[in-house]
């Protein structure tokens, strides 16, 4: 069986202020869910650091929609960008996110899952 590195989830935004480049900026809730590949390059019980090319602002709420993943159900988790920084080079987006809350028996074994999917 061939390891995936990436994750093909779904978010929501919520309404919410965040701050981009020293500037406030109101992000409106998506009033549908956006398909995204996220590439997770870290993970834990307290949130994930991810790549994308989706830019996501720094401070902005959203929810995770995680589809099934082998044994775990799916579920939708709500989080929020706690760094956003685009890789020019790369053309992509490294993105620090915090689950909210954090440290939950679904989150716990997401982590197995995806550190060994």
């Amino acid at each position: 069986m061939e390891k995936r590195n990436f994750l093909r989830a779904k978010l929501k935004k919520s309404t919410c202020i965040a701050k981009d480049q020293g500037v406030y900026r109101l992000v409106t809730e998506s009033s549908v869910s956006i398909p995204v590949k996220i590439d997770v390059l870290d993970i834990s019980t307290g949130g994930l650091r991810i790549m994308t090319e989706v830019e996501i602002l720094n401070g902005t709420n959203f929810d995770l929609i995680i589809p099934e993943i082998k044994t775990l159900s799916s579920a939708t988790v709500k989080c929020k960008v706690t760094r956003s920084l685009f890789d020019k080079h790369d053309s992509i987006y490294k993105i620090g996110v915090q689950f909210i809350p954090t440290n939950t028996d679904y989150l716990k074994q997401l982590v197995v899952l995806l550190k060994n999917y």
